[in-house]
């Protein structure tokens, strides 16, 4: 069984209160002698193994959960290392990202590894580190560099400068479901010369300690940082962020959750003085244009079901020119049929057991009572793909709607996000390409959500208006992946309930650091 700790002021901390993470394959598989192990644990080490179980068969790891002090420790380590790293110059602190990136690429497969056994499908885990990839690739980060400091311009008496200056003490709490890949944006804040305290969630941590203690702490003890610069704590989610917002030394707040939520936590880190960061819950739209690929098209849409739907950042719904409707959904239910249900560590397996199915059928009655018709899908299955009434998992379940003169919002799971395997396809009508272009554009500026949107259409006019009027949104993609990562922007971001009232495209190096102007007389 491995055993990882905490890191606090550049040493590892053994708290003495132990948890323990299981093989996602046993807790799924075996899910009652899964846990019957893990209280064993907790109660005595060596209780398990005297009954004669095989405990490394089920259990990975065990690790250090935090005590009453090791937040309040880690806050100082952070502080006093601000006061040193953010005088670091710019190149070294580049450096340490660059030499993130070769120590991710290094440590590529080992990480992959640990997401499966925490239970993200290989596939996603793949997809999930072609993300965090993207965040340090060395043109990228030339391009953040640059915009630390610039010159504004020259008159006759003086040069004005414009220089981003580090906030200083930057606290992330990552999301309980892709905690280490969310968690990779946060570090553009060590660009700017930010120190970090990052807390994984307690019961799925592994992952997000490997990264930050194997992968981006050992970049920046090899570039020469300060102790503290790098922090991991665990513990209570609300005695530890308590502990962030009533400190003198903590400047910002990353914070992940859903909306209504994370709306809440916003609001509070403000009123604590604090910088609050966002990245709240998606709800968004891929477009489907009349003379759209329709082939790459559905291979796009199909990573809606990605992680059974429980990613922010994934299509939650298709607006569909009505001339292709009836192909591409035919096209696309063909497709939908062929994903596979497994364990984790299956090559083939996409799909995660789904947490809120109660809230999964409330959403697709509301939908039929509407007027939804069911393409495919909509049962509980258990993890061999079999009918079964408690079953931990969805077939993926594609629905119809009619967007004629009718109000789209009225339906739940347009209106609302879906975080569980339903996919809306909803048919735009109209009179003419305008009217059904008008919808919709004005569909997508009124969603409440506002973090990425993909449209496929091949017509320069119609692409130029798309690019032109579409504007609630964090990330516009035409033509590509609905969840795919490009250099120079940004992974994350997003406007309305996805970021709060400050939300937009979110650059965690710009994020955590405050403009200063600066004049030299001639």
């Amino acid at each position: 069984m491995h055993f990882y700790k905490l890191l606090i002021g550049g040493k590892d901390i053994d708290t003495g209160v132990y948890e323990y993470l299981p093989y996602a394959d046993k807790a799924i598989s075996d899910f009652k002698k899964t846990r019957r192990i893990i209280l064993l644990l907790k109660q005595d080490r060596d209780a398990a193994s005297e009954l004669g179980i095989d405990v490394d068969e089920y259990i990975f790891a065990r690790y250090s959960a935090g005590d009453e002090t090791s937040n309040k420790q880690a806050i100082e380590a952070a502080y006093k290392a601000s006061q040193i790293f953010k005088h670091f110059p710019v190149s070294v602190r580049k450096n340490i990202l660059n030499d993130i990136h070769k120590n991710l690429l290094e440590k590529k497969e080992e990480l992959l590894k640990l997401f499966v056994i925490e239970g993200h499908p290989y596939k996603l885990a793949e997809w999930e580190f072609s993300g965090m990839e993207k965040v340090v690739e060395e043109d990228a980060v030339n391009f953040f560099k640059s915009a630390l400091w610039g010159i504004a311009g020259i008159t006759n008496e003086e040069r004005a400068y414009i220089s981003r200056r580090p906030d200083g003490v930057l606290c992330v709490c990552p999301p309980k479901n892709a905690a280490a890949s969310n968690s990779m944006i946060a570090v553009l804040a060590l660009l700017a010369g930010n120190t970090i305290i990052i807390k994984p969630p307690l019961h799925l941590p592994i992952s997000t300690i490997y990264l930050w203690r194997e992968i981006i702490w050992k970049a920046v003890k090899d570039n020469g940082g300060p102790d503290g610069v790098i922090n991991i704590v665990l513990g209570n989610s609300k005695v530890i962020m308590d502990e962030w917002l009533a400190s003198p030394f903590v400047n910002d707040v990353l914070f992940f959750g859903p909306s209504d939520k994370g709306l809440e936590m916003g609001q509070a880190i403000y009123s604590a003085g604090k910088k609050p960061i966002l990245e709240l819950s998606g709800s968004d739209f891929l477009v489907v244009w009349k003379d759209a690929d329709l082939e790459k098209t559905v291979t796009a849409l199909k990573d809606a079901f990605l992680g059974s739907t429980q990613i922010c950042m994934v299509p939650k719904a298709a607006l569909i020119h009505a001339d292709v409707f009836k192909k591409f959904s035919g096209m696309f239910v063909d497709e939908v049929k062929k994903m596979k249900v497994g364990l984790p560590s299956s090559p083939d397996t996409c799909l995660t057991p789904v947490l809120k199915i109660k809230e999964f059928y409330e959403f697709l009655d509301d939908a039929l009572i509407k007027g939804a018709h069911v393409f495919h899908g909509g049962s509980r299955i258990d993890y061999n793909g079999e009918d079964k009434e408690d079953g931990a998992y969805i077939t993926p379940t594609a629905i119809g709607i009619d967007y004629g003169e009718g109000n789209i919002w009225d339906f739940k799971c347009v209106r609302e996000e879906n975080f569980f395997p339903l996919l809306p396809l909803i048919c735009v009508s109209g009179k003419s390409d305008e009217d059904i272009f008008n919808k919709i554009v004005n569909t997508i500026n009124c969603n409440e959500y506002g973090l990425r949107v993909s449209v496929w259409v091949r017509s320069a006019f119609y692409l130029r208006r798309f690019v032109k009027f579409i504007d609630n949104s964090g990330l516009l993609r035409i033509n590509s992946r609905h969840v795919g990562f490009s250099p120079f922007l940004s992974t994350h971001g997003g406007t309305r309930k996805t970021g709060g009232p400050y939300g937009e495209m979110n650059y965690i190096w710009q994020k955590t650091t405050h403009l200063q102007g600066i004049t030299i007389a001639r």
